[in-house]
C-alpha cells in the first residue's frame, strides 16, 4: 500500500496574538487536555519538550475538526537558539521525496498524530508518524515544516501553515498551526484530530556531520532551560479553535526540579 504524506508548513512570525490574554474557560461541549514532560529537566542544561494533546467531544463523541492549534511554552525557552535546526529542508523536497530528502540537521522533533472519523456508527482511526523540520527563511521570517506520514484511509497529502508567535505572561511563545478541512470521501465528514504527541528537542534525533571525509553521528543540543525555575513551575498551555467556532483552552505546569548539583 502506498504511504500517503501530509506536510504542515509553519511560517514563523513574532507578534503578540489577540488571544494570548484570553480566559482559559471558553470551551463549550468538547474538551482538551495537555500533558508536558521535560526530558531531562535540569536547570541551565539542554532539554526536550515532550507534549501530548488530546481532544474529546461530549459524551464520548468525536470533537469537531480543528481549525487552529497552539502550544504555549514558557519564557526564556530558547527553541530557535538551541543546537537544533542547523540546516533547512524545503516543502517541495519533503512533499516529493519525504524525510530522506532533508538534511539530518534540519529535523527538530518527532511524534505521532491520530485522526478519527465516524462512519455508519463505526469509528475509524488512523495514526500518522510526525516530524518537525526547520525550513528556509521566507521574506525574512523563519519557517518550520511539520511532516506527517500516514497510511490510508483518512489522511491525504496537504500543506498547512501557521506561525511562531510571542505570548503574554506567564508564557513566552506560542507555536500555532492553521489546519484546513481534511476531507475523506464525497459528502463524508472531515477528519477530527483526537490526539497529537510530539517532541521539540533532541530526544530520538540523530544528526550527522562530516569529519575527515566521513559522516559522524551525534545527538544535537537541546532547548536550554533557564537557570531559575519560576515559582510554581514551568507553565504550558494549549489552545484550539474548532471548525464550529468553539475555543478550547487548557494549561498545565511542569514542577520545578529538585535541588541539583552545579
Amino acid at each position: 500500500m502506498r504511504r500517503r504524506l501530509v506536510v504542515l508548513a509553519a511560517l514563523v512570525t513574532v507578534t503578540v496574538p489577540a488571544w494570548a490574554a484570553a480566559s482559559p474557560a471558553d470551551l463549550v461541549g468538547a474538551s482538551a487536555t495537555l500533558k508536558v514532560v521535560l526530558v531531562p529537566e535540569r536547570l541551565g542544561h539542554g532539554t526536550t519538550i515532550r507534549f501530548d494533546f488530546a481532544l474529546t467531544g461530549p459524551d464520548g463523541a468525536l470533537p469537531p475538526p480543528v481549525a487552529t492549534m497552539s502550544l504555549l511554552y514558557p519564557r526564556d525557552f530558547g527553541i530557535l537558539s538551541s543546537g537544533l535546526g542547523l540546516a533547512t529542508c524545503s516543502a517541495a523536497a519533503l512533499e516529493d521525496f519525504g524525510p530522506r530528502a532533508c538534511p539530518s540537521r534540519s529535523i527538530i522533533g518527532v511524534g505521532t498524530a491520530t485522526g478519527a472519523l465516524d462512519v455508519a456508527g463505526e469509528r475509524v482511526q488512523e495514526e500518522a508518524l510526525t516530524a518537525v523540520f526547520l525550513a528556509p527563511f521566507e521574506n525574512g521570517n523563519i519557517a518550520l515544516l511539520f511532516f506527517l506520514d500516514a497510511y490510508e484511509p483518512l489522511l491525504a497529502e496537504s500543506v498547512f501553515d501557521g506561525s511562531l508567535q510571542a505570548a503574554r505572561a506567564p508564557f513566552g511563545g506560542a507555536l500555532t498551526v492553521r489546519v484546513p478541512p481534511i476531507a475523506t470521501f464525497p459528502d463524508g465528514p472531515n477528519v477530527a484530530l483526537v490526539r497529537l504527541r510530539s517532541t521539540i528537542g533532541p530526544l530520538g534525533i540523530t544528526y550527522y556531520q562530516r569529519a575527515r571525509g566521513e559522516f559522524v553521528p551525534y545527538q544535537p543540543g537541546g532547548i536550554v532551560l533557564p537557570r531559575r525555575c519560576p515559582h510554581g513551575g514551568f507553565p504550558f498551555g494549549a489552545r484550539f479553535l474548532l471548525a464550529d467556532g468553539e475555543v478550547l483552552s487548557t494549561t498545565t505546569t511542569v514542577p520545578c526540579p529538585g535541588r541539583q548539583p552545579d
